[in-house]
């Protein structure tokens, strides 16, 4: 074999050698765009959890509250049709005695204090709902002398006028500072008492 031979073989085989390079895939090329797609991915990720950690954020705290209402305290005279919505902290402190035609509101715990032998106007009597047998306005109440207690005129009927008559003794044993304090707190919570008519056509 001559040289020219032989370098047209050679020339041959680099040519061979050239294409074949070219069919061999370039594995640091698809290295490369594999880590770039993952690389992409990641940031992808990290995107979605932030944005849902800050939409998350953002509902909770445009959250509304809900407060469910407590039912109110009242008491029902049903016989004067009159319903009183009194104070929430009066629950279980209180009681409402039937005297005829009155009603006596009282401390529970100062009636108990006070003993049985205690009449109904005794020991805890906060203040009581007076009913008189005649309708009257406020005016006419006061024309009539019935304004002799400290007061607060309630409703008239057509042949009845009731009014809230405040206690106008001491009503708990003066050698019992809880006493006092409790009560001085229950009296001036009488004018936070709201007062509902239920049927105010019924006599």
């Amino acid at each position: 074999m001559n040289k020219e031979q032989f370098a047209k073989h050679i020339g041959d085989i680099d040519d061979l050698l050239v294409e074949q390079a070219e069919q061999i895939p370039n594995y640091k090329r698809q290295h490369r765009k594999k880590r770039i797609r993952q690389l992409i991915g990641a940031a992808a990720a990290v995107v979605l959890m932030t944005c849902s950690f800050s939409a998350g954020a953002l509902a909770f705290s445009g959250e509304t509250v809900v407060e469910v209402p407590v039912e109110k305290e009242t008491v029902s005279l049903e016989e004067i049709n009159l319903t009183m919505i009194l104070p929430d902290n009066w629950r279980g402190k209180y009681s409402v005695e039937k005297d005829g035609q009155n009603y006596i509101v009282y401390n529970k715990q100062i009636r108990e204090a006070a003993g049985k032998g205690a009449d109904a106007f005794d020991g805890g009597i906060l203040f009581y709902i007076v009913c008189y047998q005649e309708a009257m306005t406020p005016e006419q109440f006061v024309e009539n002398g019935y304004d002799f207690v400290e007061y607060r005129y309630l409703f008239s009927t057509s042949n009845s006028t009731y009014v809230l008559c405040y206690a106008s003794d001491v009503q708990w044993n003066p050698n019992d500072a809880r006493q006092e304090e409790v009560y001085n707190q229950m009296e001036s919570e009488i004018k936070n008492i709201k007062f509902v008519v239920d049927n105010a056509l019924a006599d």
